[in-house]
């Protein structure tokens, strides 16, 4: 991931509180790209960079079912702002579409990381 096209994103550290029972020490990639997730999340930001950010998070940890989540989020963000501007000027801009190609290469993406179809 290009992290230049979150220069204006505050990054969030962990916050395992005063006392933490077990510390655990992360990679640093996994530090700086888990970071810029919590801070993209709190924004709720669902873009083409946090899709790509969930992209370099899922690489680092494909068990973190949250980034999963706010992944399926913002490619159903991406898929209605797509959408959108493709029916500009007509009147059905209320129903949700779905960005089948988006989708598969998800679905691929997913399957290279050991989940299945």
């Amino acid at each position: 991931m290009d992290f230049s096209k979150l220069v204006d994103v505050e990054p969030i550290p962990q916050n395992d509180g005063p006392n933490p029972v077990c510390t655990i020490t992360y990679p640093s990639e996994f530090v700086y790209a888990y970071d810029y997730l919590r801070a993209l999340l709190k924004a709720d930001e669902r873009s083409a960079r946090a899709l790509e950010l969930t992209t370099a998070c899922l690489e680092l940890n494909p068990a973190n079912y949250t980034v999963w989540h706010f992944r399926r989020r913002c490619l159903l963000a991406l898929s209605n702002s797509s959408a959108s501007e493709s029916l500009e000027g007509k009147d059905d801009m209320n129903s949700a579409t779905i960005d089948v190609g988006r989708i598969e290469e998800d679905l691929e993406f997913a399957d290279r990381l050991g989940g299945s179809k």
